[in-house]
């Protein structure tokens, strides 16, 4: 997601403040100190995309936290690393660094920590298309977030394995791990995953012939994304539940999603989808629907 003008004036001025705090620092403060001021500096760079800086701070911040023997801190600068490679699209580099940022907090027993580096590896493992992997590491990362009763990233892991298994055309485990994804999540302030989740279980439902169970989790996620201006979402929801409502013969329910979509294609320049529908629109009206 692309920062505003104001949002990156905002951060370009907490990195110069952190420069600063920093070339105090390095006359003052002891290496561990020094290094986790230049994790707070890489942690800025990162956010403006700057992988180059946010890569050198890490690397400096790694180095010290070594002089210092600080596992934690090498963990922290270690998985940061990982990060960036991972942003650079290179995921061998980047299970590499993170595979070595888990054993050290796995030392010092910060399952928080291991959990993300495990879930992180299986997002690179996915990445590089070893799907079989990437779901190992989800599910290693997924004992260790319930573990530190963490429903927030219970509930992504739970929506990436079920997007797998939807992959691998397991729908029926892929709607067991949304189900449960959704009961979290449903409990939660976040509205994003929520339309995501009832977005996939519909879909779920659908592709095991459950057209009327798939609608109402359909129609949650058109009302959140509609509500969040996802219209790229709202569209795939809404076409995903004018179908439903086709297989159930509801047609003018279906008519009205089809009728709904057919904007939000064209606004997005979608041609190929936008003319799919008008013939869809054009067989109702031939036959009076």
């Amino acid at each position: 997601m692309s920062l505003t003008d104001s949002e990156q004036a905002h951060i370009q001025k907490a990195l110069q403040k952190q420069r600063d705090a920093l070339a105090a620092l390095r006359f003052t403060g002891s290496p561990a100190e020094v290094g986790q001021g230049l994790l707070q500096l890489a942690e800025l760079h990162g956010m403006l995309e700057d992988h180059a800086g946010s890569r050198q701070s890490y690397e400096e911040a790694l180095g010290l936290f070594k002089t210092a023997g600080n596992k934690a801190g090498q963990a922290q600068a270690l998985y940061g690393l990982g990060v960036v490679r991972a942003n650079l699209e290179d995921h061998r580099g980047a299970i590499e660094r993170l595979a070595q940022s888990a054993a050290l907090y796995n030392e010092v027993k910060d399952r928080e920590g291991e959990a993300l580096c495990r879930a992180c590896i299986g997002e690179s493992l996915r990445a590089l298309g070893h799907t079989d992997g990437a779901e190992e590491k989800y599910q290693e990362a997924l004992i260790l977030f319930r573990q530190t009763r963490n429903p927030q990233r219970v509930s992504a892991l739970l929506l990436d394995i079920g997007d797998i298994r939807m992959e691998a055309g397991d729908y029926k485990k892929a709607r067991e791990r949304f189900l449960e994804a959704l009961t979290l999540l449903e409990k939660g302030d976040e509205p994003e995953p929520l339309a995501l989740c009832h977005l996939l279980l519909g879909e779920a439902e659908g592709l095991l012939g459950g057209h009327e169970a798939a609608r109402p989790h359909l129609l949650q996620a058109v009302s959140l994304y509609e509500q969040l201006h996802e219209h790229a979402f709202e569209a795939r929801a809404r076409w995903d539940l004018a179908l439903a409502c086709y297989h159930q013969q509801d047609w003018p329910a279906a008519r009205a999603q089809f009728e709904a979509v057919l904007p939000l294609y064209e606004e997005q320049g979608r041609t190929e989808e936008a003319a799919k529908v008008r013939n869809v629109l054009a067989h109702f009206t031939a036959r009076g629907v």
